[in-house]
């Protein structure tokens, strides 16, 4: 499993049949110290997250494991929005509620 950052949403107007009406979201790596990295991929959404969320993804085979997402062609789903990460005792991020936050 790795963290994330959701920094936007993947618009596609075809696309292969069990894809078809999941939510896609580019979502840029970070590392252990939550601190950004210069890998993004794009993300099925199983969780409703939506951008500035930091999330927790699973990717390769992991990633068909969710009920949204059994037989879909994805190698990459977001399947938490984090709320805190601790590190040593201490807390390395908190979540905040956003302003016209849908969740």
């Amino acid at each position: 499993m790795k963290l994330g950052l959701v920094i936007g949403k993947l618009v596609s107007t075809r696309k292969e049949g069990k894809l078809e009406g999941l939510k896609i979201l580019i979502v840029n790596y970070l590392t252990e110290n939550m601190e950004r990295t210069k890998d993004t991929v794009a993300c099925v959404d199983t969780v409703n997250a939506g951008e500035g969320d930091i999330v927790l993804l699973c990717s390769s085979s992991s990633a068909r494991l969710t009920k949204l997402t059994k037989d879909v062609a994805t190698d990459n789903t977001i399947v938490g929005i984090v709320d805190s990460v601790m590190q040593g005792g201490n807390y390395i991020y908190k979540k905040t509620k956003r302003k016209g936050a849908e969740h």
